[in-house]
């Protein structure tokens, strides 16, 4: 039998023809509108019909909005240090983390996780990112995805750090406006230990643990982070099957103690990147450990740069405007005609050749 050979000349063309197809490919590339546009734009207004909702309750609750720290006037933006004021905090992050467009980023991440409606979420947040919580919720909403959510009560500077305004009373109070209908299936104090201890200028602990009893919620009193990040994931597993974990802010129970929390990246984490098992290691790691992908919200300024949301912007963006709303997109008849033509130019002359020996001895 005769062994098939290839010309040079037409292997070369075809690999330019390829070479060619693929620069036509990608230097003809456009954005476009995301595929799920109208459902994280959907979101983006849900976040701003939350956040009016909590600006009114500000208003009635008479605590002023300083236009230096809250240049948009959004409400979500706490004082610098309070009597719960637990750590410190970026004041730039936090204006970031009051865009409505991370709700429509969240969307996004739904879909990426293949995460619909009907599903179940566990969201751990401490009350330093308002803004974040707001714009889960309203993702959720809008997708039907089910948040099973333990908020914490303490906040860092800036945050949702003024008595009478934490997490916890902003989401009461966007259930009784009939903005949200999610409750929590728990709460905790937050701070050191997950138990109020600490507080930067003050005990925090009567303060918090005052409002934790006022809200009527289960409260969980552990008697450490690990006995907290036990009582937590047994509440999000009571709830159902979870398919993310979805942690706001640096709370213990959520973020966990140990330096590999450090390690983490922001955003869709679907992978630990490194081995822990320790009982501290928070729950990022315990569902991480078990293939559950996490959602991290944390460096929301990093978060925002690499998602197509301004950092820091005022005013806030119009909706549906920034480039978290649009996704990169390919002419791929370019690459199927250039393999089209590719293989050709290697087949035709290799069966031609073969032809003219049909009938040789």
């Amino acid at each position: 039998m005769a062994k098939r050979t290839f010309n040079p000349i037409w292997m070369a063309a075809a690999s330019a023809v390829v070479a060619i197809s693929l620069w036509l490919t990608f230097s003809t590339s456009f954005m476009a509108k995301h595929e799920s546009y109208d459902d994280m734009l959907a979101a983006a207004r849900k976040m701003s019909e939350a956040t009016a909702e909590i600006k009114r309750m500000r208003a009635e609750l008479g605590i002023p909005i300083d236009p230096a720290d809250d240049p948009n006037a959004t409400g979500l933006i706490g004082q610098e240090l309070t009597d719960i004021t637990t750590t410190v905090g970026n004041l730039q992050s936090k204006r970031t983390s009051t865009n409505p467009d991370f709700a429509a980023l969240m969307v996004d991440y739904f879909d990426r996780l293949g995460i619909k409606g009907g599903d179940l979420v566990a969201v751990g947040a401490s009350g330093s990112f308002p803004g974040i919580i707001l714009s889960v919720l309203s993702a959720c909403y809008v997708t039907g995805v089910e948040p099973v959510l333990i908020p914490s009560i303490g906040a860092s500077e800036y945050g949702a750090n003024i008595p009478g305004l934490t997490s916890v009373e902003m989401i009461d109070r966007l259930n009784g406006a009939g903005i949200f209908d999610y409750i929590p299936v728990a709460i905790s104090l937050g701070g050191a230990g997950d138990v109020g201890e600490g507080g930067i200028i003050a005990d925090s602990k009567p303060v918090l643990q005052r409002i934790a009893e006022e809200s009527g919620h289960r409260i969980i009193v552990p008697e450490d982070t690990s006995d907290s990040i036990r009582q937590r994931k047994a509440a999000f597993e009571a709830a159902g099957d979870i398919k993310a974990f979805i942690n706001i802010g640096g709370a213990e129970p959520n973020f966990g103690s140990t330096s590999a929390s450090l390690e983490v990246s922001n955003g869709i984490v679907t992978k630990p990147p490194r081995k822990v098992d320790s009982p501290d290691m928070g729950l990022i790691y315990e569902y991480l450990n078990e293939g559950v992908p996490v959602i991290h919200f944390l460096d929301i300024k990093g978060l925002a740069t690499k998602s197509g949301i301004p950092v820091d912007p005022v005013p806030l963006p119009a909706l549906g405007t920034s480039m978290v709303y649009f996704q990169k997109k390919y002419e791929k008849a370019y690459a199927a005609a250039g393999l089209a033509l590719a293989v050709l130019l290697i087949a035709v002359p290799s069966v031609m050749g073969k032809g003219k020996g049909i009938g040789k001895r």
